[in-house]
């Protein structure tokens, strides 16, 4: 009678763990995917940041691309040059998703004004969440100097 009521405590003890082992990977399961959320949307969110900052980099690099090879220059440029030149600087986002404008004003002589937009639609990857793609713009103007 004794060994058997041993028995019973032992088998009690060992259902009390696996019901606590169980538990302990249900919290885990649910910790672990808040947790991995979070990072992803860090992640997503410094893609963003990055993007954002290839644009106006963009906006700014294409301008002074621009100014520097004005009509009178040895090898004047295009508003498809310049876009050209942006694009082959971009690494590391969709080019497809890229758009670029360039404006003189007047003309593209020396001492008129070149301005370069530059958009990109940004599209967050959050899973299981349709959001709308961010557009992500930047502006920039110079005198031409050639």
């Amino acid at each position: 009678m004794k060994v058997n009521i041993e028995s019973q405590v032992m088998r009690r003890k060992l259902r009390r763990q696996d019901w606590s082992r169980g538990q302990a990977f249900v919290e885990f399961a649910m910790a672990i995917s808040g947790l991995l959320v979070l990072v992803l949307a860090i992640t997503n969110f410094a893609m963003a940041i990055f993007a954002y900052n290839f644009v106006c980099y963009g906006a700014r690099d294409g301008t002074r691309y621009a100014a520097v090879r004005g009509a009178s220059s040895p090898s004047p440029v295009t508003s498809s040059d310049v876009r050209a030149y942006v694009i082959s600087e971009a690494a590391g986002i969709d080019t497809g998703q890229l758009t670029v404008a360039t404006t003189w004003s007047p003309n593209n002589q020396p001492n008129s004004t070149v301005a370069v937009s530059v958009r990109y639609n940004f599209q967050f990857m959050v899973p299981f969440v349709a959001l709308s793609p961010v557009s992500l713009s930047s502006n920039s103007q110079l005198v031409i100097s050639q």
